[in-house]
């Protein structure tokens, strides 16, 4: 059995029943049995699919796990809204995925919620979450609670040069915060988590489309859980849904509709994977 299988079967089975919902005790054993099928692998990073059926929905899941120590990650953020795979591809990265939420309508690369790169403030608009991606100067990321008041706690901009916000927090601790929802709609999304054998993970869930309906925030909180992760956070979902690698481009299927193909979104900011030198 190799490590991702034990940590799925771990994480599912290690959980107590209250820390699901009621009608997902099924649901977890048929996550932990589940079929990866895997994309690539190579020193450091790897990237699996998933098709399931979960929460009485079809589910196509896309994950990428990352070892820090061999990879370090930065938010990214250009003056104009552009698609995660021409950003990282800028910033000659090996791997991304789209940040956080952002203004529409309007090229401009406009940020809602707080967002600092590098120290420095970057075009933006107010938002209320409840938390971060914190990423360190040696390219080290975590996943932490926000406030608002942090915005303006000079100790947090010096430790981490590159902070986004996003939300809502879906795991904080281990424990899994979204409470369960039946009536809540399902849509594509993306997230970022971490474990505590240390791997950064990388998740899409696509959706719109068929045999991908997407999920609802509770029911990705669940995911991320029985994935091994304690630390997980949202990011901007729906069209922006986007991972990208340098060996696979694009490894999700997005939900716009292209001419010939399913097409990327031009999204504000994007969290990008660079192999260390």
């Amino acid at each position: 059995m190799n490590s991702f299988r034990k940590i799925l079967l771990t994480a599912v089975f290690g959980l107590a029943v209250g820390a699901v919902s009621a009608q997902s005790p099924e649901d977890s054993t048929i996550f932990a049995k589940s079929r990866w099928n895997e994309v690539f692998r190579e020193e450091g990073i790897t990237v699996r699919k998933c098709a399931v059926r979960l929460f009485n929905s079809d589910q196509q899941i896309v994950c990428m796990e990352i070892d820090p120590q061999l990879y370090r990650f930065a938010v990214v953020q250009d003056s104009l809204r552009e698609k995660v795979s021409k950003l990282a591809k800028k910033h000659k990265a090996d791997a991304a995925i789209n940040g956080g939420f952002f203004k529409v309508r309007t090229p401009l690369a406009i940020a809602v919620g707080y967002i600092q790169i590098d120290r420095d403030s970057v075009p933006q608009l107010t938002g209320n979450y409840n938390g971060a991606v914190a990423i360190d100067t040696d390219g080290q990321v975590s996943v932490i609670s926000w406030s608002k008041k942090m915005e303006v706690d000079s100790a947090y901009g010096g430790l981490f040069p590159d902070i986004l916000t996003a939300g809502p927090l879906l795991i904080d601790q281990g424990r899994v915060l979204p409470k369960w929802d039946e009536t809540e709609p399902r849509h594509p999304r993306s997230c970022i988590g971490t474990r505590t054998d240390g791997n950064i993970m990388l998740l899409v869930v696509d959706g719109r489309q068929k045999n991908a309906d997407g999920m609802a925030l509770c029911e990705l909180a669940r995911i991320a859980r029985w994935m091994g992760m304690t630390q997980a956070l949202n990011l901007d979902g729906g069209g922006s849904s986007a991972l990208w690698s340098k060996q696979k481009g694009v490894v999700n299927s997005p939900c716009d509709k292209g001419l010939f193909s399913r097409k990327e979104r031009k999204v504000c900011n994007a969290i990008t994977v660079t192999k260390r030198k």
